[in-house]
């Protein structure tokens, strides 16, 4: 990991039209090739702040850098193309099949067939699934597992720099989770990206993310390695969460 910043946001805020703020004047960014884990509890911004990075929501003030480029002056589709995005349900396609939902970007991109055959049969065994096996199965004939480890591999198929990931195993079972927790770990030893884990389980942040912003009322409470947070708690709200999970300190 590099201290160049891939993502930054300067006096960030976005405000409701009652007056009140989703985020307030937010200072953050991410190093190349480190993970963010956000976490915070509903309301808190974190999905809000995804969005202001691609921007699917714009702010009130402040600004937000892509790879030290205001996101402002670039164009919104050809941004969402340059950033992998896996939505808390994995967001396929459910009438395409799974080759034709991995290889959305870079068809869309006019990435030649061979050049998309070549992606789809290199990522699957990636995120551990077997291309000749699923590439023309939907969806619904695969696990809730399965469907986000195909979401992973869409997400990578243009070959992204940054990954944005909204809540990505939430929704599955406890073991479920935890293979994807290592495949996550195996996916980030090797492909180095720059990555934004957004996640409501402060037991998974401080497992995946290199470095952890914990979110509350639109404000940060505090940026930090795991080590950090535990060896110096900000605020009480950080304490608070740290207390609650005594095995974070095993």
């Amino acid at each position: 990991m590099t201290n160049t910043s891939e993502l930054e946001v300067q006096h960030l805020s976005l405000r409701f039209p009652d007056g009140s703020f989703a985020l307030q004047e937010i200072n953050w960014e991410v190093y190349q090739s480190e993970t963010m884990a956000i976490i915070g509890e509903s309301g808190s911004g974190k999905t809000t702040l995804l969005r202001l990075l691609n921007r699917l929501a714009e702010p009130s003030s402040g600004k937000v850098f892509i790879q030290g480029h205001p996101a402002i002056d670039q164009d919104p589709i050809a941004l969402r193309r340059r950033l992998g995005y896996v939505p808390q349900d994995g967001g396929l396609f459910p009438h395409w099949t799974i080759r034709h939902n991995v290889c959305l970007v870079p068809q869309l991109l006019e990435c030649s067939s061979e050049r998309q055959d070549d992606r789809f049969n290199t990522l699957l065994p990636l995120v551990n699934l077997d291309p000749t096996l699923i590439a023309d199965r939907y969806p619904i004939e695969l696990s809730g597992g399965q469907r986000q480890r195909v979401a992973i591999a869409r997400a990578l198929a243009a070959d992204p720099p940054i990954v944005l990931l909204d809540e990505p195993f939430s929704a599955l079972d406890p073991l479920t989770r935890h293979e994807l927790h290592e495949q996550f770990l195996i996916l980030k030893t090797q492909l180095h990206k720059t990555m934004v884990l957004i996640t409501h389980d402060i037991t998974e942040a401080f497992r995946l993310g290199d470095r952890i912003t914990v979110l509350k009322n639109g404000r940060i409470h505090q940026i930090g390695t795991p080590q950090e947070l535990l060896a110096s708690p900000a605020t009480a709200y950080v304490s608070s969460l740290i207390e609650h999970h005594s095995g974070l300190r095993q």
